[in-house]
């Protein structure tokens, strides 16, 4: 396209492999790929996209994706609009800053609110948008608002019209991107914050050790009280963990773990990691998640909804479509 090159020169790039933009290294060749390093940038690959009717899509640190071995004809934009300034105990943060950095700086600088994301991978856009949380602690939880791009227009929404809920926002239903975020922390002592990010890690690294090619956890914990009376009569109690059945134990119980399709291996860990042991395809993670889904459907009553994004390949979960 030649606009694109003219418009961003170096920063596009047709036929860049999607395998190497995604934490599970897994698909093939977009259309092209944009690397944004303003919000301007970002918003003008949008709106090229939308003009040449294009299907797009913007990309933060690669997890929570799956995308088609044969690759996918979208633009792929990736947010590299990095940065944080604090005014007083309130930070503005830009949606390609990672959120790790920003854990980081939170802990360093005595501000409490991030410290139980600590080793979650991607952006704070990406985790904004799709209300990413650990141990009882969501990235919505400090917020104040969200200026975004809707693809016309540049819009500041207030927390409460963000319609937060459990791994979903406003952002995710309309697919709006997120250009910076405004949080208003606590103070606190920085080593016992540290403390608190460092016990977290711990748990987190025994599931996710260092180099583990996979999205991230596959399906979403299942919200107990939305599940009917007979199904969780069937789980134990103290398997309930902040008001959730983690899905991790709902596969685990139909042997789940260790389980293989190709290349692709269920970690022993987590029975929620699908993990690329290095040529894995995403048909193959799709159809054993399928079987895995299918089966604790049968045994619990209970329905999982994937927690990653699937793009360009159709997907057997009812609100797993592809976009």
């Amino acid at each position: 396209m030649w606009e694109l090159h003219q418009l961003f020169g170096k920063q596009y790039r047709p036929g860049a492999p999607m395998r190497d933009l995604t934490t599970v290294a897994i698909g093939g060749p977009a259309g092209g790929l944009v690397v944004a390093r303003t919000n301007e940038e970002l918003a003008e690959a949008i709106r090229f996209a939308r003009r040449e009717s294009t299907d797009y899509l913007v990309l933060g640190g690669g997890s929570n994706l799956l995308v088609a071995d044969e690759g996918i004809p979208h633009l792929v934009i990736k947010n590299e609009v990095a940065g944080i300034r604090r005014n007083g105990d309130i930070l503005t943060v830009s949606g390609g800053t990672m959120l790790q950095d920003l854990v980081d700086y939170t802990i360093q600088n005595g501000l409490a609110g991030m410290q139980k994301l600590n080793g979650i991978p991607g952006t704070v856009g990406g985790a904004v948008y799709g209300n990413a949380g650990a141990y009882g602690q969501t990235i919505s939880d400090s917020l104040l608002d969200v200026l975004c791009f809707d693809g016309e227009l540049t819009r500041t929404l207030a927390k409460d019209e963000c319609q937060f809920g459990y791994r979903s926002s406003l952002f995710k239903a309309k697919r709006w991107t997120v250009l910076e975020a405004r949080f208003r922390l606590e103070p606190a002592d920085s080593q016992a914050l540290a403390e608190q990010a460092e016990s977290v890690l711990r748990q987190r690294i025994v599931k996710y050790p260092p180099g583990l090619k996979c999205s991230g956890s596959f399906f979403k914990n299942v919200i107990a009280a939305e599940v009917a009376p007979e199904s969780l009569a069937l789980v134990p109690a103290d398997k309930v963990l902040y008001g959730k059945i983690p899905a991790g134990y709902l596969l685990e119980q139909v042997g789940a773990k260790g389980r293989t399709k190709g290349d692709i291996w269920v970690s022993t860990a987590s029975a929620n990691l699908f993990v690329n042991r290095g040529a894995g395809s995403a048909s193959d993670l799709l159809e054993l998640a399928s079987e895995l889904a299918l089966a604790v459907r049968e045994r619990f009553g209970i329905s999982l909804e994937p927690e990653v994004q699937i793009v360009g390949l159709p997907s057997p979960f009812a609100s797993g479509a592809t976009p």
